[in-house]
C-alpha cells in the first residue's frame, strides 16, 4: 500500500451490530479506529506517542464527519458474519490537519459504496476537555501526503456552519414539524475514550436518542429509520462530569425525515457539535 492508501478487512459480529445489525454510531467507532491506523502509519509511530514541543500530549481529535449511504446500500443490509472492507485514502494539510476518505463495502462488490469522509486536527488537553487546544505534533512529518488544498480543507465547511447555524444538508424545501431539547449527564465509564475525552462517535449516540425522544412526541413511528447522509461538525468537548443539551429540530419532504441538531455543553452554554442529516423511512 502507499503512503497514502490503506486497507482494512472487519467481520462483522456482536460488538459492531444493534437490533438492526450495522449501526451508526459503532460504523463510526471501528471506521474512524481505521482512520487512526492510517494516521500512525502516515506517521511511522503510534498516534499515542504524539507530543507537543512541550512535551504535552497531541490527539488527532475528530473535528468533521460527513456519510453518504446509497439507497442501494444501506447500514441495515451489513449483517452478521459479513466482510466488511475499509478502503481509506488520506490528505495532509500544513501537518495540522489529516483528510481521509473512506470508502466501505463486500469484497469485490460492484454496487456503488457507502462512503465517510473523516476530518482530523491535532490537539493538546493540556487545559482540560473544555479547553482544547491545537498543537501540531512536534516529531511527525506528514510531507508524504497527497497535499489538502484550503479551499477543500473541511475546516471551511464546519466554519461556514458555525457563523450561520447551517451545514446545507437541509434546504427550503424541507418543511419543520416541530423540536425537541434533550439534557443528558455525560457517563464517565461509559462516554469517554483512552484520551479522557467524550468519544466523537458517541455523540451520534446522543442525538439518536434526542431523536428517537422528538419523533415520539410527535408520533410518529421510527423504529424504521435508515441513514443516507449526514455532517456533523465538532468544535469542542464536554468535562466528563459535565452534563450536555441535545437540541434536535424535525423536518420532512415527500418521503424523508430530516434533523438539524445541536449539542451544547452546560457548563457554559458554548455550542459543541452540529449536526444535520437526512434518514429514509425503511
Amino acid at each position: 500500500m502507499s503512503a497514502a492508501h490503506y486497507e482494512h478487512d472487519l467481520v462483522l459480529g456482536l460488538p459492531h451490530t444493534s437490533h438492526r445489525f450495522l449501526s451508526e454510531h459503532h460504523l463510526l467507532q471501528y471506521a474512524g479506529h481505521f482512520q487512526w491506523n492510517a494516521i500512525a502509519a502516515a506517521a511511522g509511530m503510534p498516534l499515542s506517542a504524539l507530543r507537543t514541543t512541550a512535551g504535552g500530549e497531541v490527539y488527532a481529535s475528530f473535528y468533521y464527519i460527513e456519510e453518504r449511504i446509497p439507497d442501494a446500500a444501506p447500514l441495515e443490509s451489513f449483517r452478521l458474519d459479513d466482510t466488511v472492507r475499509f478502503s481509506i485514502d488520506l490528505r495532509s494539510f500544513k501537518n495540522m490537519t489529516i483528510e481521509g476518505r473512506v470508502t466501505f463495502d463486500r469484497p469485490n462488490s460492484e454496487r456503488e459504496a457507502p462512503s465517510i469522509l473523516f476530518a482530523n486536527i491535532f490537539i493538546t488537553p493540556e487545559k482540560g476537555n473544555s479547553r482544547l487546544r491545537v498543537a501540531p505534533p512536534a516529531q511527525a512529518d506528514f510531507a508524504n501526503l497527497p497535499r489538502l488544498p484550503n479551499e477543500e480543507n473541511p475546516f471551511q465547511i464546519t466554519r461556514a456552519a458555525e457563523e450561520s447555524g447551517s451545514l446545507s444538508v437541509l434546504d427550503e424545501s424541507w418543511r419543520s414539524i416541530g423540536s425537541y431539547a434533550h439534557r443528558y449527564a455525560i457517563d464517565v465509564d461509559r462516554d469517554t475514550n483512552g484520551a479522557g475525552l467524550v468519544y466523537f462517535a458517541n455523540y451520534v449516540a446522543f442525538m439518536d436518542t434526542a431523536e428517537r425522544l422528538a419523533l415520539r412526541a410527535l408520533g410518529i413511528d421510527a423504529k424504521n429509520r435508515s441513514l443516507r447522509r449526514r455532517r456533523i461538525a465538532y468544535y469542542g468537548n464536554a468535562d466528563v462530569n459535565d452534563t450536555i443539551t441535545i437540541h434536535v429540530e424535525v423536518l420532512r419532504d415527500v418521503t424523508r425525515l430530516g434533523f438539524r441538531y445541536r449539542i451544547e455543553r452546560d457548563e457554559d452554554g458554548l455550542t459543541i457539535c452540529r449536526s444535520e442529516a437526512i434518514k429514509a423511512l425503511a
